[in-house]
C-alpha cells in the first residue's frame, strides 16, 4: 500500500510541475492573452506536451515507488 501511495504522489507532483511550467511558459515567455490558445497556434504542441508530461510523470512515479520501499 505504501508503494502505491508513493506512486500516486510521484505522478501527482510531476503533473503539477509539468502543467505549472506550461502555464508559466505560456504567460511569461509567449505572453499569450487569456483568450488566446497555444494549442490553436501550434497543433503538434499538444501532442509533444502530453508525451513529455506522461514520460516525466511515469518516471517520477517509478522513482518515488523505488524510494518508498
Amino acid at each position: 500500500m505504501k508503494i502505491f501511495l508513493y506512486l500516486l504522489l510521484g505522478f501527482a507532483l510531476a503533473s503539477v510541475i509539468a502543467w505549472g511550467a506550461l502555464l508559466l511558459w505560456g504567460a511569461l515567455v509567449l505572453q499569450l492573452s487569456p483568450g488566446d490558445s497555444y494549442w490553436d497556434r501550434t497543433p503538434y504542441g499538444a501532442d509533444i506536451f502530453i508525451a513529455c508530461w506522461l514520460f516525466l510523470a511515469i518516471g517520477a512515479a517509478i522513482l518515488a515507488a523505488r524510494l518508498g520501499r
